[in-house]
């Protein structure tokens, strides 16, 4: 690997004009991604009523139904990635979850939303793989932390984005005299139909103007076999199990937050959709992108100064906070207090996600960062996506009961996951170190 990096070092790299376009449009389908995906956390309440759907159910739409696809297209997302043309992949995958987000609008039964999302989880898939193989190929080592920071904070863009449209539409639409067809719909199915019509906009735009940049693995351009792909991965066994252990349950605590914070707002503190999702998405939309950007710019500067496992010392030390904050918010006696105390876990829950990409791509070959970081991505949303909603949704059901059980649900999740993922990453930082000694 010593002399492919070499080889790698000699070659040029993209323009930083050409690099920036790249990423912009890469982050402009990751905002996306996230709109379609969060925006049904805001319409948890008249969904439950119109389709009979318990705390549990729900937690099964977000995290069976939505996971279980994300997660099983990963792999041989990640494949096609790294053996053919990126950018089809990933127009393909964003018209694909906006057209089943505008199928979970039209959703008769629990079963229909359930396939629903499914589709929207199998085509959120190809977003991220695709992306980081891209970003991977026209930035530096050294610019590679920022660049990563860059297109992670557009997720969290997305997600305050969501709250805020959300919140915003939900009451317009609420009031919109709609014709014919959608003046049958009730409102939160209107909301859903609204929010698909930018992706199939944005995945026209990825094929006629996103550039596919030069592959930076080697000299060659053959398929690498899955043998070796097995073989780079046994030999980083060590590491992986223990970076995606961490990661794992940062996810865990993460989306058990995303899918749950508005129930709580809701139920706890008496607050509408509509002020919840501006209040929140307001606050979010400025604390979770800084928190990103802020992660990159200290992972490059410990970068530049010799430190071989920055990514993963900023990922440990800037989520510890958060087990506290987040495991607080929930318990706080009003919603203007919680979100007070919620505010410093937003910032510090944001700066993992951009050093998990960061960490993988620097101790991967460019031939497989498509497959390990699909890979990464099925591991993390097997555990965090599929667990995370579910287990506060059976924690509301079964033992914390009542309208403001999700209070305590949520804290739980939260108090717990993050001493646990810290410990994790802790493990992992000196065989990190060998591996970046060795590539």
């Amino acid at each position: 690997m010593k002399a492919e990096a070499g080889f790698l070092e000699a070659r040029p790299w993209p323009a930083a004009r050409l690099a920036w376009t790249a990423l912009a449009i890469l982050a402009l389908a990751n905002v996306l991604s996230y709109l379609d995906r969060i925006v049904i956390n805001l319409l948890v309440e008249p969904i439950q009523r119109d389709l009979a759907i318990s705390d549990t159910g729900f937690g099964l739409l977000q995290g069976v139904a939505f996971g279980l696809f994300y997660t099983a297209m990963a792999l041989p997302i990640g494949r096609l990635v790294d053996n053919g043309p990126r950018k089809p992949i990933i127009a393909i995958g964003v018209a694909v979850f906006s057209l089943f987000t505008l199928a979970s609008g039209l959703a008769r039964t629990f079963g229909e939303m359930f396939i629903a999302r499914i589709g929207v989880g199998a085509g959120e898939a190809s977003v991220v793989p695709t992306a980081y193989s891209i970003i991977s190929d026209m930035f530096p080592p050294e610019k590679l932390g920022r660049a990563m920071s860059v297109f992670t904070m557009t997720a969290f863009i997305g997600i305050g984005l969501a709250y805020i449209a959300g919140g915003v539409a939900i009451a317009a639409v609420a009031r919109w005299d709609a014709p014919g067809f959608l003046g049958e719909l009730a409102p939160w199915r209107r909301t859903f139909l609204l929010v698909a019509v930018p992706g199939l906009l944005v995945a026209l735009a990825l094929l006629l103007v996103l550039k596919e940049p030069e592959r930076r693995g080697g000299k060659g351009q053959a398929k690498v076999p899955l043998r070796a792909v097995a073989a780079h991965l046994s030999g980083q066994r060590r590491t992986l199990a223990l970076v995606f252990a961490g990661f794992s349950m940062i996810t865990l605590s993460g989306y058990a937050s995303t899918v749950w914070t508005p129930a709580l707002f809701i139920r706890a503190f008496g607050w509408s959709a509509g002020e919840i999702g501006i209040a929140y998405g307001a606050l979010y939309l400025v604390l979770g992108p800084a928190g990103a950007l802020l992660a990159g710019t200290i992972c490059d500067r410990m970068t530049a100064r010799g430190s071989r496992d920055a990514p993963l010392k900023v990922a440990a030390w800037g989520y510890l906070g958060t087990g506290l904050f987040g495991g607080l918010g929930p318990l706080m006696p009003t919603g203007e207090t919680a979100l007070a105390v919620f505010a410093p876990a937003m910032l510090m829950s944001t700066m993992p996600y951009p050093m998990a990409g960061t960490a993988i791509q620097l101790v991967t070959p460019g031939r497989m960062r498509g497959q390990v970081s699909a890979l990464y991505m099925l591991v993390i949303n097997l555990v965090g996506l599929g667990a995370g909603p579910l287990v506060v949704g059976v924690f509301n059901d079964a033992l914390f009961t009542g309208p403001e059980g999700v209070r305590y649900s949520l804290a739980w999740v939260n108090a717990v996951s993050a001493p646990v993922a810290f410990v994790l990453l802790l493990a992992a930082f000196r065989p990190y170190r060998a591996l970046r000694r060795e590539t």
